[in-house]
């Protein structure tokens, strides 16, 4: 840093100089009229720059060319502000807080973004806390701005398979077409999967009692030695838009097809100190499910200053789940489920402009989450579950050039029905977000926080199943939602479009949180694990992130240090201080590229669970070649790492203790081929998104 504060005076100090020697040259001149030829004049654009409002990074040629989709474009671009994950491929701020990403103004999945074509790409603008109301309320957005068709459009192709760790590939067609004012969307995607490395070696320490009331504890221990998984995915989804200067409505419906027939593994069932006798397990959980969507989006431009956004989605899961569990030395437990489960959601946002500095948004939310689920096997229970919600806010943003100040409150009120066991949670709700800009280069950015902390249904089950010999799992109905506190604050410096940083600090807190807790049950003979409201949960998070462009931007380096800090209070008292490096350097050459990234060991303790837990590191080695129309890649992966084993996870508790190692092919070494092949046609003139596969309601099963 200091070299190039060093290097920049230099550089400033030859430019005055020579402009100094210039003018007095030409002021030296006689004052006649000659003709001259003249040198060529290069206009280096601006790459990136802040305001009041959004951060906006425009990408290079080369990042575009490079790029096979929107993800990829964005660890291309490396933002500061902003990490992407390259194993689950999703993006969240440098301190893991959600980040929506939107096309043109529109939610996108990241199926969508799979088939955008990069090229069409113009910007990316990063916002914090947007009032604007087709962002729906989101806190942190990526907008990416992209070019439509005023009639056209492309289809693209994407083919994608991993080596040395089984089956693992991925084919999709992506194909939009614009007429006017209507823009269709195509997606049809196979994903399967198939390998025989997956599963949890286990061991565990169980505070037991005996016939004579006396405590004793035993350690069980469950090796693997043989496992097989295998998934098969089948989403399409078509979508129609329309689009002019005031109105843009947009339907969407979507269908996608999951089957995993083999999710099994077995092997060696050890007990401690007793271990005369070897004991063998076997454990199986095959599901299946078939999945429909829609969703909807009407935003009118209003006279006067006035917008409305209306969004309505609904979506609808079947599905099927076994869960086996053998042991030699025990009876089998089996259970089925069976289960229905629906999601609708309305959104609608109205917003006011009065002037440039002032806009005024209300807005509210109504859904409802419904699980029918039929359990059959050794323990038989018949559940109708209902969540549903409202919410109301009131917003005010105040913006000059300098500064935005963005304020919203409103209630939320919260009924569950589990099994005819009601009950009903109302609670405030708050974000602040104030926004520095003293100029193009400089930002400071405050935000706060004040939510609840709402329950997934399974939470709530009074369902008891029994896990294994020791365990038996259930939820509790009277678990009680908790308050959350967020509180960040941030720096941002683009000196150039050389260099960009960001400096950030967060302080998130769970107070009277949900816990999973271990309790004696069957007098002792056994254990119970079930949730309570225990102690609470905090977290903070200080870090740099720093993008440096050299040579002309064909290299291009990145780093993001973070120090994180964990502290539990309650039953399960425990802090955690765990550092985080992320590195990556991106070479462009041509029409080839090049990527080396490497992200040290994931430490973090587990906010509902007195767990600890370290996911294995992640290194990778990419070459790729790319043209207009075709873009070839092979990426080498964890080849330093060795073995199976990608995480493990540490419980301590007075009734139960476990170390976990999760097997699997996440930090195996792998080689990686994709390649995309992208056809277009037509006219751009317009800008809008894509559309992708989606999710299905969210399953209530417990496990």
């Amino acid at each position: 840093m200091k070299n190039l504060i060093i290097f920049k005076k230099i550089m400033v100090l030859i430019f005055v100089s020579l402009s100094i020697f210039f003018s007095s040259y030409a002021q030296d001149q006689p004052d006649t009229l000659k003709t001259k030829e003249l040198n060529e004049v290069v206009v280096q654009a601006q790459m990136h720059r802040t305001s009041s409002a959004k951060l906006t990074y425009t990408p290079s040629a080369k990042q575009k060319n490079a790029a096979q989709n929107a993800m990829d474009l964005l660890q291309q671009m490396a933002i500061p502000q902003i990490r992407i994950n390259p194993i689950d491929e999703t993006v969240t701020d440098n301190v893991g807080g959600s980040v929506t990403v939107y096309i043109n103004f529109r939610e996108a999945s990241k199926e969508e973004m799979e088939g955008m074509r990069t090229a069409d790409v113009r910007r990316v603008d990063y916002l914090e806390f947007p009032t604007d109301p087709r962002f729906h309320g989101a806190e942190r957005v990526l907008n990416i701005i992209v070019q439509e068709y005023a009639y056209g459009g492309y289809t693209k192709i994407t083919a994608n398979e991993n080596f040395l760790v089984g089956l693992s590939s991925r084919v999709n067609i992506f194909s939009k077409f614009a007429y006017k004012k209507m823009t269709y969307d195509l997606y049809v995607g196979a994903n399967n999967r198939s390998n025989h490395h997956i599963g949890n070696s286990t061991e565990s320490i169980y505070r037991l009692t005996d016939n004579d009331g006396k405590e004793y504890s035993v350690i069980r221990k469950e090796n693997i030695e043989s496992s097989h998984y295998k998934q098969n995915q089948y989403p399409i989804t078509f979508r129609a838009t329309y689009n002019s200067n005031t109105v843009q409505i947009r339907n969407l419906l979507a269908f996608i097809g999951l089957s995993t027939p083999f999710n099994e593994y077995s092997g060696k069932l050890e007990y401690l100190p007793n271990s005369a006798q070897e004991h063998s397990f076997e454990r199986k959980n095959p599901n299946r499910s078939n999945s429909v969507a829609y969703s909807g989006t009407y935003f009118f431009a209003l006279p006067k200053g006035f917008s409305i956004d209306f969004s309505p989605s609904f979506n609808y899961t079947h599905g099927n789940d076994d869960t086996n569990y053998s042991a030699s030395n025990q009876p089998t437990i089996y259970r089925h489920a069976k289960e229905d489960a629906y999601y609708y959601r309305l959104n609608l946002y109205i917003r006011k402009n009065f002037g440039q500095k002032h806009s005024v948004m209300i807005g509210t939310n109504r859904g409802e989450i419904i699980n029918h689920i039929n359990y059959t096997g050794n323990d038989e229970y018949k559940d109708k579950f209902f969540n549903d919600f409202t919410a109301t806010m009131v917003g005010y943003e105040f913006r000059t050039q300098k500064i935005a100040v963005n304020f919203d409150a409103g209630w939320a009120w919260e009924n569950n029905n589990i099994n005819r066991q009601k009950n009903s949670f109302s609670y405030p709700l708050t974000h602040l977000n104030v926004r520095y800009v003293p100029n193009q280069k400089n930002s400071f950015s405050i935000y706060f926080q004040y939510v609840t902390n709402s329950l997934g249904v399974s939470q709530k089950s009074s369902d008891i199943f029994r896990e294994n010999e020791f365990m038996y799992i259930t939820g509790n109905p009277l678990l009680r939602n908790s308050n959350q506190t967020i509180g960040n604050i941030s720096y941002t410096w683009m000196p150039s479009n050389a260099f960009s940083m960001s400096a950030y600090g967060r302080y998130f807190g769970i107070y009277d949180r949900q816990l999973l807790v271990y309790t004696p049950y069957e007098d002792g003979k056994a254990l119970l694990r079930s949730y309570i409201n225990n102690g609470d949960y905090l977290n903070g998070d200080i870090g740099i992130a720093v993008n440096w462009k050299l040579l002309d931007g064909k290299l291009q380096l990145y780093a993001n240090p973070c120090q994180s800090f964990y502290k539990s209070t309650g039953s399960f008292n425990e802090k955690y201080n765990p550092f985080r490096m992320i590195v990556q350097a991106s070479y462009y050459f041509g029409s080839f590229y090049s990527q080396a990234y490497y992200e040290s060991s994931q430490k973090s303790m587990d906010s509902a669970s007195p767990q600890i837990k370290k996911i294995r590191n992640f290194h990778s080695i990419t070459v790729g070649w790319a043209n207009a129309n075709w873009n070839l890649r092979i990426m080498v992966a964890n080849f330093l790492n060795k073995g199976w084993a990608g995480a493990t996870n540490a419980i301590v508790s007075p009734y139960y203790s476990e170390l976990q190692t999760v097997i699997g092919t996440s930090s195996h070494p792998r080689i990686n081929f994709t390649a995309t092949y992208t056809i277009g046609y037509g006219k751009k003139v317009q800008r809008g998104n894509e559309v992708g596969e989606q999710s299905g309601a969210a399953s209530a099963i417990l496990k």
